[in-house]
C-alpha cells in the first residue's frame, strides 16, 4: 500500500475481534515505531512495551473506567496494547513528541496491514497511577509511560476515506 493510502485507511477503530495479531505483522509495527524520528537519536530513551496478557489488559482497562467513571471498555475489547515509555526528557515535552512519531508510525504501519489501532491515553495515565500494573507491565526503572495504543483486527471494515484539509493553515 503507498503511504497516503494506509493514511487515508487509519482511523480509530473502537470494537476489536478478539483473535490476536500475528507475530509477523506485530515485529512489523514494532518495526515501523522503531523508524520514527526520535530527537537527538535519543532511541535509548524510549522503551516499547507489548502487553497481550488479557488480565494485565482487564485490570488496566477495570482501573481507567474507575478514573474516568464510564461503564465501557476504555480498551475496546483489544488483545494487543502497546505502550510507549521515556526517560526524563531533554528539553520538555520531547518525549511526548518522540512518543507521539512512535505510535502513528505503528498505527500507519499497522493500517497498511490492515490492522486497525486507536489511541488509549489513559494506558499511560493507569501504569503512571497503580505500581502493581507498572510492574505487571515491566516498564524499565526510570521510565515513565507517554501514551499507548490498541491493535487488532476491526469488526467494520478499514476503509480509504477522501483527505482534505481540516486544520486551520496560514501561509507567510
Amino acid at each position: 500500500m503507498e503511504t497516503m493510502k494506509a493514511i487515508a485507511t487509519r482511523k480509530s477503530v473502537r470494537k476489536y475481534k478478539p483473535e490476536q495479531i500475528s507475530e509477523s505483522d506485530l515485529n512489523r509495527i514494532l518495526l515501523a515505531g522503531c523508524a520514527a524520528p526520535v530527537g537527538r537519536g535519543n532511541y535509548p530513551g524510549l522503551h516499547i512495551t507489548v502487553i497481550q496478557n488479557k488480565d494485565i489488559i482487564s485490570k488496566m482497562s477495570d482501573t481507567m473506567k474507575k478514573a474516568m467513571s464510564m461503564d465501557d471498555d476504555p480498551t475496546y475489547g483489544t488483545s494487543t496494547l502497546v505502550v510507549v515509555s521515556s526517560q526524563n526528557a531533554a528539553s520538555a515535552g520531547s518525549d511526548y513528541v518522540n512518543t507521539g512519531t512512535v505510535l502513528e508510525n505503528m498505527m500507519i504501519s499497522a493500517a497498511d496491514l490492515g490492522i486497525g489501532s486507536c489511541v488509549i491515553w489513559g494506558s499511560a495515565m493507569v501504569i503512571e497511577a497503580d505500581e502493581s500494573i507498572k510492574a505487571a507491565c515491566e516498564i524499565p526503572e526510570g521510565f515513565s509511560a507517554k501514551c499507548g495504543i490498541a491493535l487488532g483486527y476491526s469488526y467494520d471494515e478499514l476503509e480509504e476515506r477522501v483527505l482534505e484539509l481540516k486544520i486551520n493553515i496560514n501561509r507567510i
